[in-house]
């Protein structure tokens, strides 16, 4: 007896459903009142015409889209137009590698590997000075290519979730062979014809039961074997983005004087503590990444948390380069702006205050109380008349 196709059988009983679902309705609709039937089938023309609308608009994009995979890159000017055609070259690319085995997705990874490293190869050949950074991280691609190269079967999920269904079968087979054929997992080819003879209904509904149990089994193995490749690629890639961010910044790779450390004695802890003490950049990277846990899930969050590194130290230099004048100066102006906010108090003083006093342009004048103030904080702060008179004038300058 032929084996029994399962879509086949899946797609009959859908069919019978769907019309035993029309019948019902048909009949629903025609217990309706006249208006509300009316009214039914104006939402259905609306729903029909719809419907139609969005369908031919899907081939016109369809005949858009085919258009464009034939143009040729150069002569795509549009910046949309180019992401469309990358967007439909991956989504292709995608049905494609669906429709292969495990073994073919395989052999496809070698061979888009290999092409790879032939391509580092011929790079690596070009470059007369093999010190040089490019060349350091052409190097490090090539070796983790080759890698996956050498052992592709271990990340294919696919392929995994495949072999172990195939071996769960034959485990359930050899195990419940004594059972009774309604509470078994799994059985022979045989069996199962000579029982769908004997009994189809109860033959039938332990096929479906079979099928139930094999598809939950193969989702459950999935999300599992998902979650644990997911995580082995994400070492993998921060660990490449690590290396180049070791390339761009050796103080980082601590692992010598980690070792050092650890050989005098001291614990893991205290040799972090101790090595961020004394090197600026690994202390630095590592409040970056405290400061910003979602980055722990992005591939290249070392170059991430390297790059706003190389931005604070920017900063922080800026401001060491900064000479103690400018920076009096900064202070004052940021005092200035606060004083002129105030209501000032005008009063003068009975004598005129002495010519040898900083910021008297002129022999004898009267100066209000927010410029006293400005000038005896500038004098607190060291600031030679020159500058105190400037400021004076500035200030006199924006009052009037």
């Amino acid at each position: 007896m032929a084996e029994i196709n399962k879509e086949q059988a899946k797609k009959d009983l859908e069919a019978k459903l769907a019309q035993e679902a029309s019948k019902v309705q048909k009949t629903q609709e025609e217990s309706l009142p006249e208006a509300e039937r009316k009214a039914l089938e104006i939402k259905k023309a609306e729903e029909v015409k719809k419907a139609e609308d969005a369908r031919v608009s899907a081939e016109v994009q369809a005949k858009k889209d085919a258009e464009l995979i034939l143009k040729k890159d150069e002569e795509i000017k549009d910046e949309v137009e180019k992401k469309r055609k990358t967007e439909l070259l991956e989504a292709k690319r995608k049905e494609e590698d669906s429709k292969l085995s495990a073994e073919d997705r395989i052999k496809k990874v070698k061979e888009e590997s290999q092409k790879r490293i032939d391509e580092i190869h011929n790079k690596l050949k070009e470059l007369e000075d093999k010190s040089s950074k490019e060349s350091r991280t052409l190097k490090l691609e090539l070796e983790t290519l080759r890698k996956e190269k050498e052992s592709p079967k271990s990340d294919d999920i696919a392929y995994i979730i495949e072999k172990e269904e195939s071996e769960r079968i034959k485990k359930y087979l050899e195990e419940d062979k004594s059972l009774p054929r309604e509470k078994r997992r799994e059985m022979s080819k045989d069996e199962l014809n000579d029982w769908m003879l004997e009994d189809t209904v109860e033959a039938t509904a332990w096929i479906n039961r079979r099928e139930i149990r094999r598809e939950i089994d193969k989702r459950q193995n999935f999300v599992i074997k998902q979650k644990e490749g997911l995580s082995k690629k994400l070492f993998r890639e921060q660990t490449a983005s690590y290396a180049k961010v070791v390339l761009e910044h050796p103080e980082l790779n601590i692992k010598s004087r980690m070792l050092d450390l650890k050989n005098q004695g001291k614990t893991e802890e205290e040799a972090e503590s101790i090595i961020r003490s004394e090197n600026k950049k690994y202390d630095l990277i590592l409040k970056i990444a405290d400061e910003n846990p979602d980055w722990k899930f992005e591939p290249n969050a070392p170059e991430m948390a390297a790059k706003e590194m190389a931005k604070r130290i920017s900063k922080e230099s800026e401001s060491d380069n900064k000479s103690e004048t400018d920076k009096i100066i900064e202070k004052l102006q940021a005092r200035i702006e606060a004083l002129e906010t105030e209501k000032a108090r005008e009063s003068s003083f009975d004598e005129g205050v002495n010519s040898n006093l900083p910021g008297n342009p002129k022999g004898k004048s009267v100066l209000t109380e927010l410029e006293k103030n400005l000038v005896e904080i500038m004098t607190k702060n060291k600031a030679t008349p020159e500058m105190i008179d400037s400021a004076l004038e500035d200030l006199r300058k924006k009052k009037k």
